[in-house]
């Protein structure tokens, strides 16, 4: 009986042993060489470890493996990804060195999707430092309690990271001495721009003509800095650390610039094309060069060259505002403020809600003056100026040119901030990143929109309901972590704004917006890039990979491929956009004549509790309402009103809106009522 015992307690261990393998830094898998692949199910497995990355939160609570490497004599680059199409959940890497215990050195939760979209945030590492004759431990872990699965873990060495011999782009050289890029406080770096002229190579070894100084470096951005290829905020400095004004690719004179990271934009293109269509409408919008960036001698690809948006004389002009300017016509201005992410002590609240957002705040965030500088009286004038406009807009009078909206905003730059947003049916442009300014009122007394901002994630499709190029953002109603205010859906139902709308589009389609004129820009600097995209795609292998926004259809494999993408999506998009322009404009050319134009159609909230509003710019003759069988639940004949109030409060679960017009035609929508 002893004997048995004592083979029962040795297959208890041996099996205990056994399920525990990889379960913790004790029990690591081990992985002998490089590259590798390994494969399992964290389902089954225990939550040993929690890392809350700076990329992105992690809630906690999700299982864990982990696997051991021990580098040998050399230091050595390696990319850790968990994006292979097997990895089904949410995942979570991090990095530890020596033990398990305190910060991991390296730590990423989203930086890819998986190729069949069924996980789409997974993570990635890549060019992760290891050090001689260290051992490391990586941890294959999840987002939240519900992210386990089964995954792929691939480790392979970097490439791609050698310095360009030559590029025909202008070269950014930056030297951190040893220390690390954070998101805040920026350090000194040793900052340096090799630019030797258009069609002439610039090599590493060059006099860097164009900066050659100190520069506070940081990573910088929401959303893009949670991805590879970072993102940073630059300040040139001089050697006491103080702003280094200067000019850079004869851009006007300033300290704060910025590197716009390509990671989530394969094109290079997004924002230089919106940007480029903003200045051409006649409005400040930061200036832009495409340029290639070396960090401590590690290539990491190409960037965009760009001005932060601030107030100067070269940017957003307005007076400058000082902490004794709150009296008379001083207080007036200049501002600048943005719906963007806030918190307590930088923003104030609407006293409207967005209607697509019926219980959720809006709110503004102090950009110039800051929230540390602007003082009481000029919080209480820019609330008041902005609560006023929001009065008016939102009463009854407001399509008055009097009483109404238009004495507070300068229609033009709403119009075309609008134009720009939507031909490229940014919804960043429409829920935060969104910018606003007003200069002093013996300047000018009304309220800007722009300068445009963030379009790493438009011109692309990802939304089933939004295809072939179909779709406003200006009425979004989706998940989002910040509540934009609804005041285009309220614009336009001012039939004069839509109608100036419509002229100022169909003019734009025959000269900028001609997509002669867009492709030819396009071409023009695809052209350029040519031979350093093959450089880029080695160091970020992304090409045919479903990265950043998750796309649907096909990713191209080749650069070509993407240009070819990016020109077919602008093409279907104008072609909505032809058709379903509010508004109306005789004689504007474009042979408008020939195009069948659609009701402009907005139903908001959606979803909806109680009551559902219905606009659309023709008179309607009746409504029905059906469930998802095709039952009609509802039906109300409408004495040919464009504007009516729908309760819902009866309904419930998703549900099909018929609008009958007067002339015949059927608009349809899904809603969902709760």
């Amino acid at each position: 009986m002893k004997k048995l015992f004592t083979i029962i307690l040795l297959l208890f261990l041996l099996i205990n042993c056994w399920s525990q393998t990889g379960e913790t830094c004790a029990t690591a898998t081990l992985i002998n060489s490089i590259p590798f692949i390994g494969t399992g199910s964290t389902i089954n497995a225990n939550d040993d470890y929690f890392a809350n990355c700076p990329d992105y939160g992690n809630q906690g609570g999700a299982n864990d493996l982990v696997y051991e490497y021990t580098n040998g004599p050399n230091q050595v680059y390696v990319d850790i990804s968990l994006c292979e199409d097997i990895t089904d959940y949410d995942s979570q890497l991090f990095l530890f060195e020596s033990n398990c215990t305190g910060f991991p050195v390296g730590c990423q939760e989203d930086g890819c999707q998986s190729p069949n979209y069924s996980a789409p945030y997974n993570s990635r590492l890549m060019a992760q430092l290891l050090e001689p004759n260290t051992t490391y431990y990586i941890v294959v872990d999840g987002y939240s309690s519900t992210s386990n699965g089964n995954y792929q873990l691939n480790v392979d060495v970097s490439i791609g990271l050698d310095a360009p011999d030559s590029t025909i782009l202008p070269l950014v050289l930056i030297q951190t001495n040893g220390q690390s890029i954070v998101d805040e406080p920026k350090i000194n770096t040793d900052f340096k721009i090799i630019n030797n002229g258009s069609g002439l190579l610039n090599h590493p070894t060059d006099i860097a003509s164009e900066y050659d100084g100190v520069a506070g470096v940081e990573i910088r951005g929401s959303y893009s800095s949670t991805l590879p290829q970072k993102p940073f905020g630059i300040e040139t400095r001089d050697l006491l650390g103080e702003n280094n004004n200067v000019s850079i690719f004869n851009m006007p004179i300033e300290n704060d610039w910025i590197l716009i990271a390509n990671y989530n934009d394969k094109t290079f293109l997004r924002n230089i094309l919106a940007f480029d269509l903003f200045s051409k409408m006649g409005h400040y919008a930061p200036r832009t060069q495409l340029c290639e960036v070396v960090i401590n001698d590690i290539y990491n690809g190409i960037y965009v060259f760009t001005e932060k948006i601030k107030k100067d004389d070269g940017r957003v002009d307005v007076s400058k505002l000082d902490l004794d300017d709150n009296l008379g016509d001083s207080l007036t201005g200049g501002y600048i403020f943005r719906v963007d992410y806030w918190d307590w002590d930088n923003s104030w609240v609407s006293n409207y809600y967005n209607p697509n957002f019926p219980n959720d705040e809006v709110r503004y965030v102090y950009n110039y003056p800051k929230s540390d500088d602007i003082t009481l009286q000029q919080e209480t004038y820019i609330q008041n100026l902005v609560g006023d406009f929001e009065d008016a807009l939102w009463g009854a009078n407001f399509t008055d040119p009097v009483l109404g909206y238009r004495p507070f905003i300068n229609t033009r730059s709403f119009i075309d901030y609008f134009i720009v947003n939507e031909f490229a049916r940014n919804i960043d442009g429409f829920k935060k990143s969104r910018n606003f300014y007003k200069d002093k009122d013996s300047k000018d007394s009304l309220i800007y929109a722009g300068p445009v901002w963030d379009f790493d994630w438009a011109y692309k499709d990802h939304d089933s309901g939004m295809l072939g190029g179909s779709g406003w953002r200006h009425d979004y109603s989706g998940p989002t972590d910040v509540k934009p205010p609804g005041w285009y859906i309220r614009l336009l139902q001012d039939s004069s704004f839509a109608d100036e709308l419509s002229c100022r589009y169909f003019n734009l389609r025959n000269s900028i917006l001609d997509t002669s004129n867009l492709f030819h820009f396009i071409d023009s600097l695809s052209g350029v890039v040519e031979l350093a995209q093959e450089r880029h795609y080695v160091r970020w292998p992304i090409l045919g990979v479903n990265v950043g926004t998750p796309e649907i259809g096909t990713q191209p494999l080749t650069y070509d491929g993407e240009i070819v993408k990016f020109k077919s999506w602008i093409l279907e998009r104008l072609s909505w956009l032809d058709s379903n322009m509010p508004g109306n404009c005789p004689n504007v050319g474009l042979n408008e004549g020939f195009i069948q134009k659609q009701p402009y159609f907005v139903i908001y909230p959606n979803p909806s509790k109680n009551e559902l509003n219905i606009y659309v710019n023709q008179p309607i003759e009746k409504i029905e309402l059906y469930d998802i069988s095709g039952k009609l639940l509802l039906l109300k004949i409408i004495n040919y009103e464009n504007q009516i109030k729908l309760n819902t409060s009866e309904f419930v679960g998703l549900l099909s809106l018929r609008v009958y017009l007067k002339d015949g035609r059927v608009l349809t929508r899904k809603l969902v009522s709760y």
